[in-house]
C-alpha cells in the first residue's frame, strides 16, 4: 500500500469529511485528493509534498516523519527528477558553449578572408591612394548677416516648443469592491489600469495563491510577501490557513477582514477586470 491510500484510510476509519479535513489542514480538498492517490508527481509543486503530509498528519495525530520513511520509496521521483534535471542542465551548457566558440571561429575566419580580398584588390587599383576628403575654395561669408537669421529661427522654434501644452498623462487606478462571503469564501471585483499586486503581511502560515489560468504564485508557509499577477489572470484564488493573523492588500489598498465570522481557514476569490 502506498502513503496516499494509507491516509485516506485513517482519515475514514477517523470520521473526518473532506471538507472537515480541509478546514482543519488548510489544504485545499483538490489537494487532498491528489495526497491520497499517492501519486506525488501529480501536485502543482511535488516537492512540498512532505510538508503537506505533515499538515495532513497533524489532524489525524499521525507521525509525519516515521510515515514518511516508512513509506521512503514513494518519494524517489525527487531525487530521479533533480539528478535528470541536473545531467540535462549540463548537456545544454556544453552545446551552448560549443555552439559560441564554433560561432566565433567562423565570424573570425569570415572577416579574415574578407580583409585579405579587399587588401588584394586595393593594391591592384591604387583604391586606397591618399586623396584630400575635400577641396577647399576662397568663400566670403557675411557672418553679420547670417547671425540675426539665425537667431531668429531659433526664436521661432522656441515658440512653437512653448505654445504647444504637453498632455497630461492619467494616473493608473485600481477599484475593489466586496462581492460577498459565500461558505468561507471572500469575494472581490477588481476593476484596474495597472499591473495587480497582492501583498501579505502576519504571522507564519500556510498559504496558496493561484488563477484560472494555471498559475501558482505561493503553496508554503510564509510570513509576508508581494506578488505580481499574470496581466493574462480573469480570476485569483487566496487560501490562508490563518486568516485572523493575515492583513491582505490589492495595489497598495488594504482589505477589511472582519467578514470572516471568525473562522480560522478563509477563501479569497478575486474577480479581475482590465480597462
Amino acid at each position: 500500500m502506498k502513503l496516499g491510500p494509507y491516509l485516506r484510510d485513517k482519515r475514514e476509519k477517523e470520521g473526518i469529511t473532506l471538507k472537515e479535513m480541509q478546514e482543519k489542514s488548510g489544504i485545499r480538498k483538490e489537494i487532498i485528493k491528489t495526497l491520497e492517490k499517492g501519486d506525488f508527481t501529480q501536485l502543482p509543486k511535488p516537492r512540498y509534498a512532505p510538508l503537506l503530509i505533515d499538515k495532513y498528519c497533524k489532524v489525524l495525530r499521525l507521525d509525519s516523519e516515521a510515515l514518511i520513511e516508512r513509506f521512503s520509496e514513494d518519494f524517489t521521483y525527487e531525487r530521479e527528477s533533480s539528478n535528470k534535471k541536473r545531467t540535462q542542465t549540463d548537456n545544454e551548457d556544453f552545446q551552448y558553449l560549443k555552439k559560441v566558440f564554433i560561432s566565433f571561429f567562423v565570424m573570425i575566419l569570415v572577416l579574415f578572408v574578407v580583409w585579405m580580398v579587399l587588401l588584394q584588390i586595393g593594391s591592384e587599383a591604387d583604391v586606397f591612394e591618399r586623396k584630400p576628403i575635400y577641396e577647399t575654395a576662397d568663400v566670403e561669408v557675411d557672418e553679420e548677416a547670417s547671425e540675426p537669421e539665425e537667431e531668429a529661427d531659433a526664436a521661432g522654434e522656441g515658440e512653437e516648443e512653448s505654445s504647444e501644452p504637453e498632455p497630461e498623462e492619467e494616473a493608473p487606478q485600481t477599484v475593489i469592491d466586496f462581492a460577498g462571503l459565500n461558505d468561507n469564501v471572500l469575494t472581490y471585483n477588481v476593476t484596474t489600469s495597472e499591473a495587480l499586486t497582492l501583498s501579505l503581511d502576519g504571522t507564519n502560515s500556510w498559504v496558496s495563491i493561484t488563477d484560472d489560468i494555471g498559475n501558482t504564485y505561493a503553496y508554503e508557509e510564509l510570513e509576508s510577501g508581494e506578488f505580481e499577477i499574470d496581466s493574462e489572470a480573469g480570476e485569483v484564488y487566496v487560501t490562508l490557513g490563518n486568516a485572523q493573523e493575515f492583513d491582505v492588500s490589492v495595489n497598495g489598498e488594504l482589505l477589511e477582514n472582519n467578514q470572516t465570522d471568525g473562522s480560522i481557514t478563509v477563501y479569497y476569490q478575486f474577480n479581475i477586470e482590465t480597462e
